[in-house]
């Protein structure tokens, strides 16, 4: 139990969020609710839609029931767990589960900030024929294989789930065009990056020897910043963990608030905040063996990215490429003719560039073609 160290934590005087009521084994569901309400973007689409909307056939309402209390108070959650079909409360259930039930449960806009597409590609290997069948996710399994192993990481993870795979033998699959079935070659592709992206991080097996299923406890390296497909960048603000086993175990959620950039652990009803960022330091690595669910949101350009971006794709105005057709006596007469207009040009070229933060060297620039060529 990694976080569980009072070297971790900060005095309680600087807390500042509030817990959840645990109504006997209902951690589970403490921990994915607290992260919904520090990630902003969903707690506020749960609010824009509850407003004027008396919609009770989703579960927006009393999400911002309940966010209002937090805001207040240490709250219950009585009606977020009759919502859900709960009755058995001393009963510890899956984080994961309930997590996905509660965002595919909300209106359109709210569950969108998780929800992502997958494009399922399948192509015969005997003919060549691609299928393509999209669908949406909201959170993305990752199998721990080689659990003795220390050197399993997120990014190994994402990277086999993405690979592709050859389907052969008794796992063959039918294709029309040969009217057979064929060997294939299958793989996933992410066709919309979700704003938040979640990675499950498959702890639990069927163990075929026990016949019982079984965690897997070894220890994952967890980039804070990861760099999927497609060179979309995401940073890690949430995560929830499990300590002990199927038995007899506990969730608790680690959130990185948007208003102070601190860390904060939510264990029910004590909030606590971290004095350092989270996850132990083994060999430069941080690596956790408690981490179950991972939360990252979508890196934002800044401004200054984008207006670099932009230069990069702008062309120079024709009008500013000298003329090549003629001799060096002509093209100086033609340059007197054109340099007017030339100058008119390079100044309307001058007003976009500025805006990109190149004024100086595009200036030097027009003082040596107007010295050179204008003269």
């Amino acid at each position: 139990m990694e976080l569980f160290s009072n070297r971790f934590f900060c005095p309680p005087a600087d807390i500042k969020y509030h817990g959840l009521k645990n109504q006997g084994a209902t951690c589970y569901l403490n921990s994915v609710l607290q992260v919904l309400f520090m990630t902003k973007d969903f707690r506020e689409a749960v609010e824009r839609y509850t407003c004027g909307n008396p919609d009770t056939a989703r579960m927006d309402s009393h999400l911002k029931d309940l966010f209002d209390d937090l805001k207040e108070r240490t709250a219950y959650t009585y009606n977020i767990k009759k919502r859900l079909g709960i009755s058995r409360v001393g009963e510890q259930r899956d984080a994961a589960e309930y997590f996905e039930k509660i965002v595919t449960h909300t209106s359109r806009e709210a569950s969108q900030v998780f929800e992502g597409v997958l494009t399922h590609k399948y192509t015969c290997t005997g003919c060549g024929t691609e299928i393509n069948t999209d669908g949406p996710f909201w959170s993305l399994p990752l199998v721990l294989v080689d659990s003795d192993s220390e050197g399993f990481s997120v990014m190994d993870g994402i990277d086999r789930f993405l690979r592709a795979s050859d389907i052969c033998g008794d796992e063959q699959l039918y294709c029309d065009q040969c009217d057979a079935k064929t060997d294939a070659n299958v793989r996933y592709v992410i066709k919309h990056h979700p704003e938040v992206l979640t990675l499950l991080l498959k702890r639990f097996k069927f163990d075929d020897h026990r016949m019982e299923h079984v965690k897997i406890n070894c220890s994952v390296e967890v980039p804070y910043t990861l760099q999927i497909p497609e060179s979309q960048t995401y940073d890690l603000y949430a995560f929830v963990d499990h300590f002990g086993d199927l038995r007899g175990g506990h969730y608790t959620a680690t959130i990185k608030s948007q208003e102070d950039e601190r860390w904060y652990n939510f264990n029910d009803t004590t909030v606590t905040p971290l004095r350092y960022p989270p996850f132990q330091v083994h060999d430069n690595k941080k690596r956790s063996q408690s981490a179950y669910l991972l939360f990252y949101r979508k890196k934002k350009m800044h401004a200054a990215d984008a207006s670099t971006q932009d230069v990069q794709v702008v062309e120079r105005p024709h009008s500013l490429k000298l003329n090549d057709a003629s001799s060096p006596k002509s093209q100086k007469h033609s340059n007197k003719k054109t340099c007017s207009s030339q100058w008119e040009s390079g100044l309307r070229f001058l007003d976009r560039t500025v805006r990109h933060r190149y004024f100086v060297p595009f200036v030097m620039f027009v003082f040596f073609f107007t010295v050179v060529y204008c003269s």
